[in-house]
């Protein structure tokens, strides 16, 4: 398999190389050597850092060579977030550093679902017109990002269209290196769509790579991302939504499995009237750390956002969670709102929850936040003990009905049926021990004095 140097010895003759070996048009390599200058006057993250005080950038191995092709004979991943081609308009597949094929049956006129450098080459306007108008470079992972990716998919839906069955995008790590991609989708004026990207795999690789978004006026752009890593994955991404007028943002972080997975779910409400909502679930387990971090500007007049996120974690996983919405001072009349709940099922499980406002205006309709980290209710564990129920299934359903709030916002067929079903293997792959085990043995004694009081009671 070819190989680039790796992300710490990258060069810009690297970067002119992965662009020759790619046979991109001058404006892309222009565009790949703009961003590596802005790469290569940033630093790599240390622990000091703000952003990354949280979760050591050690974790994130930088020495592993960039692959630049897909390895040959992987079959594809027959679970997920897309089981069925056959619940899919399009499937596009990435394998390591290289594209390994798209499947599509009769899409809309106008619909395009190909690889990035392909689109790059037969649809130069549209790529050049919309590529890193939501993300730019002025965070390092997304500036090495935008300059050394070797493989990507670019989705875009025109004017008026909309696609009625998702579009699935897989990405599979299997070879060790440093796989480095960009997913480009866009949705023009009153368009709609659903678009599912299935994230799995579990060589000794770096993941970095970037969604991006761009969402015309009057559009709805349903945008799911899944995480199921196994432990050896080490994944750092940007996914951020750029927000016209009138414009509606789903955008869904599924997160559950990968050594460490560091993600950025931005999105920015540029248009008057623009929505966006951003929903996510995670459960890290064994010694997995997760980090959720995200900034939802609002820079325009009556834009709205609704940000919930829900964990679960159990053995020593680590979660952090970090929500800013930031108001501009021109955006009147907002109304936002985040909302982030943990639910430890482990004594040595640690869960980090960080709500920010940075409102610059003095016109706001509505703007709040919430945070909390428990564990299960033993009141709730009690009663339905009283009703028959073991006290081991009782807590995997009052689990289940904790994510349950947050996966049937999930616009898209099928994605809340399958996470439920990984998260039923976790929950039951998990400890047993619910809760610390000086509140355990409370709980205990006092449910026991509790039907002895009942047992009198009914007595008499």
């Amino acid at each position: 398999m070819s190989t680039a140097p790796t992300p710490k010895a990258l060069t810009e003759t690297d970067v002119l190389a992965i662009s020759a070996g790619a046979d991109d048009p001058t404006w892309l390599r222009d565009h790949r050597q703009a961003a590596f200058k802005a790469f290569s006057d940033l630093q790599w993250p240390q622990v000091r850092d703000e952003d990354w005080r949280f979760t050591n950038p050690r974790r994130i191995p930088l020495d592993r060579p960039v692959l630049t092709e897909a390895t040959a004979g992987v079959a594809p991943r027959d679970a997920g977030i897309t089981v069925s081609s056959d619940d899919t308009a399009a499937r596009v597949r990435i394998v390591d550093g290289g594209f390994a094929g798209v499947e599509a049956t009769a899409l809309p006129e106008g619909v395009i679902v190909a690889d990035l450098a392909t689109a790059a080459a037969e649809h130069p306007e549209l790529v050049q017109r919309h590529l890193g108008t939501a993300v730019a470079n002025d965070e390092v992972y997304a500036a090495f990002a935008a300059s050394a990716w070797t493989t990507g998919a670019f989705v875009y839906v025109p004017a008026e269209v909309e696609v009625e069955a998702p579009l699935a995008i897989t990405v599979q790590a299997a070879a060790d290196g440093t796989h480095v991609q960009w997913v480009l989708l866009v949705a023009e004026r009153h368009s709609k769509a659903t678009v599912l990207l299935d994230q799995s795999g579990d060589a000794q690789a770096t993941v970095i790579n970037v969604v991006e978004s761009v969402i015309g006026d009057g559009a709805t752009l349903n945008v799911v991302t899944a995480q199921d890593w196994g432990d050896n994955v080490s994944h750092v991404t940007t996914h951020r939504g750029r927000v016209g007028r009138d414009a509606t943002y789903q955008q869904s972080e599924i997160t559950l499995g990968g050594n460490t997975v560091y993600v950025r779910p931005d999105v920015w409400l540029d248009g008057k009237g623009s929505n966006a909502e951003l929903l996510g679930v995670y459960f890290p387990t064994g010694s997995e750390k997760f980090e959720h971090r995200s900034l939802i500007f609002h820079d325009a007049d009556h834009s709205t956002s609704d940000y919930v996120h829900k964990g679960a974690l159990s053995d020593d996983g680590h979660a952090t969670w970090y929500g800013n919405i930031r108001i501009a001072p021109d955006a009147k009349q907002t109304v936002s709102d985040e909302t982030n709940r943990n639910l430890i099922l482990s004594p040595g499980a640690k869960a980090d929850t960080l709500p920010f406002l940075e409102i610059e205006t003095a016109d706001v309709a509505a703007c709040g936040h919430h945070s909390s980290v428990g564990q299960v209710d033993e009141v709730q564990l009690w009663y339905l003990q009283s009703r028959g129920i073991s006290r081991d299934e009782a807590a995997r359903m009052l689990v289940f009905a904790f994510f349950a709030e947050v996966l049937e916002r999930i616009d898209a067929p099928g994605v809340a049926d399958t996470v439920l079903a990984d998260i039923e293997l976790a929950v039951r792959q998990a400890p047993a021990t619910l809760m610390d085990p000086r509140r355990d043995a409370a709980a205990r004694h006092w449910a026991a004095e509790a039907t002895q009081a009942d047992a009198k009671a009914a007595k008499a």
